[in-house]
């Protein structure tokens, strides 16, 4: 059975061109943008909302960029640079946190949006090493950063549920 990251990099050898790529993230962006806005609006804690909502944010950001390449044939004057950070950081009291506001369901979301940014972050690394130019190798590099540091954040999440369901 081949790994997820095997399979990307599968994927990406299959790919005729960097049109074909562009599609192919553009629906990936917009899958997860609705992902996102799903869990947000079913999410009861505040802290999952803003969560959801923020990256709900970011893929929208990324659809941005890709369909900007898309439409115009040029690649969009964005940062490369690393993001320095993030707009906020999950903050979880247990002593402000009611027994059975978190639950193992909110984790398993957590999960999947982890692995939906992984298999993101490998799929713009591969595209970025078959990039034909400079400036297409930095446009996926910039996007593979900008879905590693979701990922940071949202593991960030799931390592303080898992802190606090061990303390009660």
């Amino acid at each position: 059975m081949k790994s997820a990251y095997q399979n990307i990099v599968e994927e990406v050898k299959n790919l005729r061109g960097v049109e074909e790529a562009i599609a192919l993230a553009v629906e990936r962006e917009k899958e997860a943008r609705d992902f996102y806005l799903q869990k947000a609006a079913l999410m009861k804690n505040p802290k999952f909302k803003e969560l959801y909502g923020y990256l709900a944010g970011e893929e929208v950001k990324h659809l941005g960029y890709l369909e900007e390449y898309r439409d115009k044939k040029e690649l969009p004057a964005v940062s490369t640079e690393s993001p320095s950070g993030q707009s906020f950081s999950p903050e979880f009291d247990p002593a402000r946190t009611k027994v059975g506001e978190i639950t193992l369901g909110d984790a398993g979301i957590l999960l999947a949006a982890m692995r939906h940014e992984r298999k993101s972050e490998d799929f713009y690394s591969e595209l970025e090493k078959r990039a034909e130019d400079e400036s297409q190798r930095n446009f996926f590099q910039m996007l593979s950063v900008y879905e590693r540091g979701h990922y940071e954040l949202i593991d960030s999440y799931l390592e303080d549920i898992t802190r606090f369901r061990m303390q009660t």
